[in-house]
């Protein structure tokens, strides 16, 4: 950490720090606290102004403002407001931008090309839904006035490289590399990602995973961050904690991430707090996400003024190579021809003066020298400038991407690769970048790719004129044509399973062998029945042959004994299987009918006539689910307890029934079946083996079985 002076200056009755704390456990350990800042209340941000606050970013264009957007994102909403810090409304901006995505989660502000932008995080995903149509909306910041205005935003559509949906609050920005980071909101142990700000993306773009964050188990649920506008410091929070990370010389914020952060002590937790926002390296801003008036805070960092420290030293843009802090020597050798001396560029980690000196001519000696606020310390870094005698030879990558994404097994000295698009994908875009600044690049996109397979090539060429070709062979991958679901005329949801082409179906025995009633093939995809036979035809004319197996089931005979499962039931059928934890299971279900194809979402029991059904949890997993007697819902959703659920089913001839998963997590089972049936004697019923007795009660039925009373869904009501 910085070497700081705090002072807490008398009569500050609303700051607050936390003397005495306990960092919290991050990664198995505990997190030492930073004791650096104080935090007051600055102002108060009023629902009239806006309300539900999810996203804070400190103006660079007109120093001393605040963006702000909130939680609802449509039609009028679609705006961002310029406050005080103490809440005091002065601007409005309305963002007109091509897509209609909503989930507004965070906002930050940055530097590319020498212009101020503002950028906007559709990245919101509380269902999962999206996968691939995230969004960052981009624009040059307005100057800070008053009254309202309207600017038509930019957009970057991006999507996770593992391909699935993320919920994510947390967008930021990193002056000194110019890119996003972000991190995931989830509950365990939340993600960063990051993406270079280009702003000429085509297409979708494809996240680079960074790092974990922590262990999950205290620190998760990420809701915000910030990055400083000189890059020296990242903070992420969540509604308790703030974590902050210290970039150390000149490495990347990826491997400043990868390090352990320390805990700011004076933050106290804020319901809803999803907003963070650096004004500087010594003040950032919080505020909470709620419908009510809400609290602005403000965390100061006190500063020695007599610290010299430079954090960091750029040579044309690029990092020093092997920069240490103290280390103030360094010798760098400029490729053969270069006659201009090098821009040089450092940062201080305090508020101290840079002062550069150049030399005339090359070879030489640049100078780099950073004063401390006071004029007390000083200290000064030599880079020997020398130029090669020789030509480089070198014609090789430093990365070779596609879609912005480097690609999978990239090694400078491998020229061969192999990539597989969607049978949809659009072309695919190939980028480069040379080990050596001074050699040329030639990319050959492909312009098409079909499945036999197209090359694009990226020719290297070096300073001396030896070249090396880099080719990417692109096969596009067969047109998806997949069976999402098949539903039989008997409500029976049949299955295929893995590697197989046959389509399982059961009905009851003695009845009308069951047809296919309704189906669901992937999009372009199309489906032929003829007898037993479904063709599946994709959109590149590629056909597969499926057989339909629908076969009777006996059902078990009646017995009021309970059954306990020995997995040996021919009576009863479940894709998913047995195991003798769950017995016979169930799995969660899944947005894009993967379990449900597979036939693990449901079990079906073929039994006799009766009246009353108990079914019993397997193993611990007390599951919800939801039961259907033939092709009808029988009540609500219920959780399957392991004390066993009673059902009223009434009936008369065998029948088949089914324990469809209602839930989204987890593996759940049945154990053990109980039938009964009843007696008729007036209005009261009395099964002999069951002791059970069935009476209207105020118009009600109700049934008596065991000292416990249920009502005719099954539930215990005294």
């Amino acid at each position: 950490m910085k070497r700081i002076i705090l002072s807490i200056v008398a009569g500050m009755m609303s700051a607050t720090i936390a003397w005495g704390a306990t960092g919290i456990n991050y990664d198995g350990n505990t997190l030492d606290l930073n004791n650096d800042f104080t935090r007051t209340e600055c102002g108060t941000q009023k629902k009239k102004t806006m309300k539900e606050i999810s996203g804070m970013a400190c103006s660079r264009q007109t120093p001393g403002y605040i963006w702000e957007h909130g939680d609802e994102n449509l039609d009028s909403d679609r705006r961002i407001l310029a406050i005080q810090p103490d809440g005091t409304q002065q601007m409005e901006v309305k963002v007109s931008t091509s897509s209609t995505r909503d989930d507004w989660e965070d906002i930050a502000t940055g530097i590319y090309g020498g212009k101020n932008y503002i950028f906007i995080g559709a990245i919101g995903d509380n269902d999962l839904q999206f996968k691939d149509k995230y969004y960052i909306y981009y624009f040059e910041e307005p100057t800070i006035t008053s009254g309202s205005t309207t600017i038509t935003a930019s957009e970057i559509v991006f999507g996770y490289p593992d391909n699935k949906a993320h919920n994510t609050e947390t967008l930021m920005y990193d002056n000194v590399e110019q890119m996003f980071y972000i991190a995931t909101k989830v509950e365990g142990v939340c993600s960063l990602y990051k993406l270079p700000f280009k702003t000429n993306y085509s297409g979708m773009q494809t996240l680079t995973k960074v790092c974990d964050l922590g262990n999950g188990s205290v620190f998760n649920l990420c809701t915000g961050g910030d990055i400083t506008p000189d890059g020296n410091w990242m903070a992420i929070k969540n509604k308790e904690y703030i974590l902050l990370w210290e970039r150390q010389g000149s490495e990347s914020l990826s491997e400043t991430a990868k390090r352990r952060p320390v805990q700011i002590a004076a933050y106290q937790a804020e319901a809803q707090g999803e907003s963070l926002a650096w004004d500087d390296y010594t003040t950032f801003y919080t505020t909470s996400d709620q419908k009510n008036d809400v609290p602005i805070f403000k965390y100061t960092r006190a500063v020695d003024h007599s610290i010299a420290e430079v954090t960091g030293i750029t040579v044309n843009g690029e990092p020093l190579a092997g920069f240490k802090k103290d280390q103030l020597t360094y010798n760098v050798v400029l490729p053969y021809g270069t006659t201009e001396v090098p821009t040089v560029l450092a940062t201080a980690s305090s508020d101290g003066t840079i002062v550069v000196t150049k030399p005339a001519s090359l070879p030489g000696a640049v100078s780099v020298t950073c004063t401390s606020r006071d004029g007390k310390n000083s200290v000064t870094y030599t880079i020997n400038f020398t130029v090669s005698a020789t030509q480089s030879s070198d014609a090789t990558l430093k990365s070779l991407s596609v879609n912005g994404s480097l690609i999978k097994g990239f090694d400078a000295n491998k020229t061969e690769y192999v990539d597989t698009i969607a049978y949809t994908a659009e072309l695919p875009v190939v980028s480069a970048e040379v080990n050596d600044p001074t050699a040329k690049l030639a990319i050959n996109q492909v312009t098409e790719v079909t499945k036999a397979g197209n090359d694009a090539t990226v020719v290297v060429t070096a300073q001396d004129g030896t070249k090396k070709t880099y080719t990417i062979t692109f096969r596009r991958a067969d047109a998806i044509k997949t069976i999402n679901e098949v539903i039989l005329s008997n409500s029976y949801s049949a299955y295929i399973n893995s590697g197989e082409t046959i389509i399982h179906g059961w009905y009851l025995a003695g009845e009308t062998a069951p047809t296919i009633k309704s189906y669901i093939v992937s999009e372009g995809a199309t489906w032929k029945q003829e007898g037993n036979t479904v063709t599946l035809t994709g959109a590149d004319g590629a056909s597969t042959a499926y057989t339909v197996d629908i076969q009777a089931v006996s059902p078990v005979a009646y017995t009021d004994q309970e059954i306990v499962f020995d997995g040996s039931e021919t009576y009863i059928k479940g894709a998913y299987g047995w195991d003798n934890t769950k017995k016979w299971k169930f799995s969660k279900t899944d947005n894009d009918y993967s379990r449900e194809i597979a036939g693990k979402t449901h079990v079906e029991l073929f039994l006799p006539a009766c009246d009353t059904v108990v079914l019993k949890a397997g193993g611990n997993n007390e599951r919800d689910i939801k039961v259907y007697i033939n092709d009808a819902q029988l009540g609500d959703k219920v959780k399957l307890l392991k004390a066993g659920n009673t059902f009223v089913v009434g009936q008369s001839a065998p029948f088949m029934m089914s324990i469809v998963s209602a839930q989204t997590s987890g593996d759940g089972g049945i154990a053990a079946i109980r039938m009964a049936k009843k007696t008729t004697t007036g209005l009261n019923t009395i099964d002999d083996r069951r002791q059970s007795i069935k009476r209207i009660e105020n118009g009600m039925l109700m049934i008596e079985r065991n000292g416990a009373v249920y009502n005719a869904q099954g539930q215990i009501i005294r």
